[in-house]
């Protein structure tokens, strides 16, 4: 069991961190040319924030430890197992390409994604239901907003190129998108 409270841990830790940091970045998004890239981060910190309750609850079920140990052990995770989160923490100090806030994003969505699987798969093999139902439930929440990011990317970028070149063709979005989409079907 420890290291399924490992586990849910560093899940906690990923999560929050990464709520964090899109909650900085919607205060810098402009409404009028990025709403959609806007309200997108604002449905991802939602889910992000849905998480965190039961999973601390699940972690306080699952140990009875004092706080303080409960809190070493979640910031130990923050800073060991975040490794790409760290790099895009000062995001929101300048005025970033939404491009690469977005790449960043998806980059994050997808540690933390994957960490789902990993949580789902051992709650599995240790035959807790519970844990294992919450990461599963935290994946389909999560899974849809990658994809929409995926999706919306070719978008954000030929906007921003047409905003210093204006005769950048508007058709390259939906080239891009429509060919990058056929590369990942092929994949699977």
């Amino acid at each position: 069991m420890e290291i399924l409270k490992n586990y849910i841990s560093e899940q906690i830790a990923l999560e929050e961190h990464l709520g964090r940091l899109i909650a900085d970045q919607i205060d810098s998004i402009d409404d009028k040319e990025f709403g959609d890239v806007k309200a997108l981060l604002e449905k991802t910190s939602h889910a992000l924030e849905q998480h965190f309750e039961p999973l601390n609850a699940l972690l306080d079920k699952l140990e009875e430890i004092k706080h303080d140990a409960l809190m070493a052990n979640a910031n130990g995770a923050a800073s060991n197992g975040t490794g790409v989160l760290p790099r895009i923490n000062d995001v929101s100090k300048r005025r970033e390409r939404i491009s690469k806030i977005l790449r960043d994003d998806y980059s994050a969505l997808n540690l933390i994604t994957i960490s789902n699987t990993l949580l789902y798969t051992t709650a599995l093999a240790f035959n807790s239901k519970e844990v294992a139902e919450l990461a599963l439930k935290h994946l389909e929440n999560l899974a849809p907003l990658v994809v929409r990011i995926g999706r919306l990317m070719p978008e954000v970028i030929a906007r921003e190129l047409r905003a210093t070149t204006p005769d950048i063709d508007p058709a390259i979005a939906e080239i891009a998108l429509k060919n990058t989409q056929l590369a990942w079907s092929r994949a699977s």
